[in-house]
């Protein structure tokens, strides 16, 4: 068969902020880079539309998709970009309703039926690997066996047949590398400190999560329980696209990275034995790194590592169950400091419970950290099935869900949630002023016009998109 998969356009969801976000974030998405790769191993002509690298509108998106003329179009959309995929699809029904269209992803995961709308025939919940082959094989056949696939939801008539979940890869060795290829990787770029803006890929050592924190659905999405690949897997495809690509500088998406040391410690040893000479970066917990392991690390070419702060507030950050305290916190930048390793982090404002009080305690938090050249200052977002959502629907901790138009579940240009008495619009502009305070010390300045540029920084300060 001919398939096109498609991952839809998200920066522009991000107001003021969305230069920005073009300038650092885009990166390749490696959920259909997976199922490319399985398909064309199937035997199927494979395509890849990534809206966002290529800057298009959804109309813009839906016109090339129709010139290439694909039989089955896949889309993966998160719940702030769902309605663009929705977009998407109506466009195609439109004009080409014998276009086979499947929507999967985090968003109908989660909502199932809910959100499982007219202009998708085939719905995939869950991870879609393991079921993947086997439904194009039931289309080739007209469809016939689509109802004995665990995943898959479909219409039989007027009813949708939910058949729950899809299996989870058990051993991620056995998945073929994401189809590179099929990637424009001169669109991917990102600032590493000394090089400026290079061309990177990004990857995945684990999956699952067996923390608990309010505001996110790693834990459902991936499971509680964490499954690895091998740290010979993950040097094997660094070579390779090190060789194919000339791609110098790796992000690791992983939750957590150090979570499971001994990995990262054979990980590093086969890298530098490898002499692959590349730089890489990661997310993980502040209580989950010694000098030892960074160390460690930094000897294999580790350059960057953003730990999840997410509040000053040490009440707030029980109500969150985050489960890091501040001492560490400070222990760690000093440590990456000491290091010489750049450290970012990630922090939210509009949590359960919190006053204005509260975030200018983050504010004062993260200034008071010289270790930090830039951070984010997200509104925390009720997705569905997180905890924080089930709290808001509830009106806990002085939550008040104010709409589940999940178009407007957006960190930087929306906001649905009450907190405390704070609305949306007071919440929107609090966290520029919070954002722009945070930021005025020299060091923070210089960071975040490196890591963004200057045109950048000053129009999200001005507040144009």
């Amino acid at each position: 068969m001919r398939l096109l998969l498609v991952q839809p356009a998200w920066s522009d969801t991000h107001g003021s902020f969305s230069a920005m976000a073009k300038r650092h974030a885009c990166v390749p998405p490696l959920g259909i880079g997976y199922l490319a790769s399985l398909a064309r191993k199937a035997g199927h002509e494979v395509m890849i539309l990534d809206a966002e690298a290529e800057r298009l509108t959804d109309k813009q998106a839906a016109e090339i998709i129709l010139a290439r003329k694909p039989e089955v179009v896949g889309l993966s959309a998160t719940t702030p970009i769902y309605h663009k995929a929705c977009n998407i699809a109506r466009h195609l029904k439109k004009a080409a309703p014998q276009i086979i269209t499947i929507i999967g992803g985090p968003h109908i995961s989660v909502l199932g039926e809910e959100a499982f709308f007219p202009c998708f025939d085939l719905a995939v919940r869950g991870e879609a690997e393991m079921i993947f082959t086997a439904l194009l094989q039931a289309l080739e056949e007209g469809g016939r066996g689509l109802d004995a696939i665990p995943g898959v939801m479909l219409r039989r008539g007027q009813k949708v047949l939910d058949q729950g979940w899809g299996p989870k890869v058990p051993d991620l060795d056995t998945l073929p590398f994401p189809a590179w290829d099929l990637y424009d990787m001169s669109a991917y770029l990102t600032h590493v400190r000394g090089k400026g803006l290079v061309p990177y890929a990004t990857m995945n050592f684990t999956r699952g999560c067996p923390f608990k924190c309010v505001f996110c659905a790693a834990s459902v999405l991936e499971g509680k329980k964490l499954r690895g690949r091998s740290p010979r897997n993950v040097v094997a495809e660094i070579s390779y696209i090190k060789e194919k690509y000339n791609i110098s500088h790796i992000c690791f998406n992983d939750s957590t990275l150090t979570l499971r040391p001994d990995r990262i410690k054979e990980f590093c040893s086969l890298l530098m034995a490898a002499n692959l000479q590349v730089t890489w970066e990661g997310w993980t917990r502040a209580n989950l790194v010694d000098e030892e392991l960074l160390s460690i690390m930094k000897n294999a070419g580790f350059v960057r590592v953003s730990f999840g702060i997410e509040t000053g507030s040490p009440r707030i950050l029980k109500l969150i169950r985050k489960e890091v305290s501040h001492e560490d916190i400070r222990r760690v930048y000093r440590l990456t400091g000491k290091l010489g390793i750049e450290a970012t982090c990630s922090a939210m404002m509009g949590h359960p419970g919190e006053t204005e009080a509260d975030v200018w305690e983050t504010v004062r938090f993260i200034r008071s950290i010289p270790e930090i050249e830039y951070s984010p200052l997200s509104i925390a977002v009720p997705y569905p099935g997180t905890e924080l959502y089930r709290l808001a629907k509830r009106g806990e901790h002085g939550l008040k869900l104010l709409s589940e138009d999940y178009s407007q579940y957006l960190r930087y240009a929306g906001g649905v949630m009450q907190v405390n008495g704070m609305s949306p619009k007071y919440l929107r502009k609090l966290q520029k002023k919070a954002l722009l305070w945070m930021h005025l010390t020299p060091g923070k300045i210089m960071g975040t016009i490196r890591r963004f540029g200057f045109r950048a920084t000053i129009r999200a300060v001005l507040g144009k998109s």
